[in-house]
């Protein structure tokens, strides 16, 4: 239901801003692929030779970067057919982390879509709340993207991770590489995720403050309180 004009709130922007930084984080999750970093350091010179660079092979939920030929570095896909991919090329915990972090992202996104319309004074859809809807919303999408983080160094012990890291990794053991800054951008996501879904019930309580709805009542169209 919309009673007209918009009502903005501190906490409202905080829930808005919140979930807009977890989409953000978890999209930058999915497409870096700096998951894991392996050990090897690939010199590359650049044109004129005047100076080195040195690359490092790494691999994400579906890409990779390593050494092609004698000195060259290329970034690219791995998962040539999507989630039909041989699983010796693609690992199926991998398919899992990456259908859940794609499904959880696109759904936390749609309720970022929702707090926007809480601005506008939109209060319920279909006779429920809109803050309660979106914080359900939120939970579960954190929930999917927590399972695959999970799931995913179930895939350490595959002969790709073994390439990269040693022939001593398994699962939940990376051997010699280090986790990269992929991996922490998709940790940090899952708890604004979180953080996103317990803000709703602040933004909530916000939007039903006295402050807010005796200027709503004064017929005030543009309202903005703490």
């Amino acid at each position: 239901m919309c009673g007209g004009g918009l009502l903005i709130t501190a906490r409202g922007m905080i829930w808005f801003t919140v979930t807009l930084f977890a989409c953000m984080t978890l999209l930058a999750a999915i497409v870096l692929p700096k998951w894991l970093i392996g050990p090897e350091q690939i010199p590359i010179e650049n044109v004129d030779g005047n100076f080195t660079i040195y690359r490092q092979p790494s691999v994400g939920i579906y890409n990779r970067c390593k050494r092609m030929g004698h000195a060259e570095y290329n970034c690219g896909n791995f998962d040539l057919y999507g989630l039909a991919t041989d699983p010796s090329i693609f690992p199926v915990p991998w398919k899992f982390t990456m259908t859940l972090m794609c499904v959880g992202t696109i759904l936390l996104s749609m309720t970022l879509l929702g707090t926007l319309t809480t601005f506008f004074r939109v209060r319920t859809f279909c006779g429920r709340s809109v803050f309660k809807l979106m914080g359900i919303f939120q939970g579960v999408a954190a929930m999917m993207v927590l399972c695959g983080f999970l799931i995913y160094p179930l895939g350490w012990s595959e002969p790709r991770v073994k390439t990269l890291c040693g022939l001593d990794a398994e699962a939940y053991f990376p051997s010699d590489c280090r986790l990269g800054e992929a991996l922490y951008f998709g940790a940090a996501g899952v708890m604004l995720s979180f953080a996103s879904a317990v803000a709703s019930s602040k933004a909530e309580s916000a939007y039903y403050s006295v402050k807010a709805q005796q200027r709503i009542e004064e017929g005030h169209v543009l309202v903005c309180v703490p």
